[in-house]
């Protein structure tokens, strides 16, 4: 079955792209774990700069206040979960984690399908992907720097 090539659809295949290989899935984790920042947030903000939309103010706003309450009602306890299965000795065990993690990933889908709705702002901008990143900087209250986000706009590319 096709997937129809809707704002989501074409959000969920530009992310994988982006964020499947090793060495950007480590950068991604390094910000999360030692920012806090929101992966889904920062590939939805690579993904409307580099097909050159600048995200609006009220359209960062609304992707990172629901983020904030989605990541903290559905997707921190589920990694709560995964993270207390990590290095269990049973065969069990490491089951149970794969299929926490499963569904970690199919929220965290949700999660981006909803900020593919989101979409909103300036067409055609220039640097839009380090506008969108400085940006989520200022709403997220992250500590991203220019190294990072130098980092993060050079796996979109």
């Amino acid at each position: 079955m096709v997937e129809p090539d809707t704002n989501a659809a074409r959000f969920w295949r530009f992310a994988l792209g982006v964020y499947l290989p090793d060495d950007a899935r480590a950068a991604f984790l390094r910000l999360q774990d030692r920012d806090g920042a929101d992966v889904p947030l920062l590939l939805f903000c690579l993904w409307c700069g580099v097909e050159g939309v600048r995200l609006s103010d009220e359209a960062m706003a609304q992707a990172v206040a629901f983020s904030r309450d989605w990541r903290a009602d559905r997707v921190e306890p589920l990694r709560a979960l995964r993270h207390a299965w990590k290095g269990a000795p049973d065969a069990l065990s490491q089951a149970a984690r794969q299929q926490v993690a499963k569904a970690e990933q199919a929220v965290e889908r949700l999660q981006m399908d909803h900020l593919a709705g989101l979409r909103a702002g300036e067409d055609g901008a220039a640097d839009a992907v380090a506008a969108n990143l400085s940006s989520l900087s200022r709403h997220a209250e992250l500590s991203l720097d220019r190294a990072d986000i130098a980092i993060v706009t050079a796996l979109a590319s």
